[in-house]
């Protein structure tokens, strides 16, 4: 048996009752990230995402029209609901506190939403259509608005002088990977981070006194 028929995939006995068709569209969003996000673009199948869904695979070719619509979807999916978070973070407060409520924000996200985490650094991994997509569409304006947000703090005197590029992958770096390699940290220390509200905090908290020293 080869690999790939080895690989877990949802039964019967584990998928959800039917979806209501207003209901289809967001499960298969929400699967086709955490499928996506598991197996790869090329190892993940619409049957798969379907299934962990718990709706009919007819459903992928009629809302989305194929994977790799489908696979764009998922990550606007993803990024919409990451923009939400961060423009909600302390709308009106003072700069450095707006700063640090941002921080939490975007940590509290990469703990709720691991696999948009996995997916962006599996995509990463490569040069090819999805990442020049990814990068032009969602990617650069990540950049832009977190290095302009670091910026703001070294400005102020409480971020140490670096060059934008290190900022940015120091900062996405430690706000991400702790939760995306949540299977690692859980064979280290016997802690699933994804699961522990205080965890979240606290790992917050350190990125807020490293970036911000507050």
């Amino acid at each position: 048996m080869s690999t790939a028929a080895r690989r877990t995939r949802p039964t019967r006995s584990r998928l959800r009752p039917p979806a209501p068709a207003t209901d289809s569209r967001q499960r298969l969003l929400e699967s086709a990230l955490v499928v996506f996000a598991e197996h790869g673009f090329d190892g993940a199948t619409t049957r798969d995402i379907a299934a962990h869904a718990g709706v009919n695979l007819g459903l992928v070719q009629y809302h989305f029209g194929g994977k790799e619509q489908l696979w764009r979807a998922a990550v606007d999916h993803g990024f919409e609901a990451l923009w939400s978070a961060l423009a909600a973070a302390a709308p009106g407060a003072q700069p450095v506190n707006q700063l640090a409520e941002t921080i939490r924000a975007a940590v509290r996200f990469a703990a709720a939403h691991p696999a948009l985490v996995r997916l962006m650094n599996d995509e990463g991994k490569r040069d090819g259509r999805r990442l020049r997509w990814l990068v032009d569409r969602h990617g650069r304006r990540l950049y832009d608005l977190t290095t302009t947000m670091l910026a703001q703090a070294r400005e102020r005197g409480v971020l140490i002088d670096v060059a934008p590029l290190h900022l940015y992958y120091t900062f996405i770096g430690a706000a991400g990977m702790i939760f995306s390699q949540a299977a690692e940290c859980r064979r280290l220390t016997g802690i699933d981070p994804t699961a522990s509200p205080a965890i979240i905090d606290a790992h917050a908290d350190v990125l807020v006194r490293l970036f911000l020293g507050a």
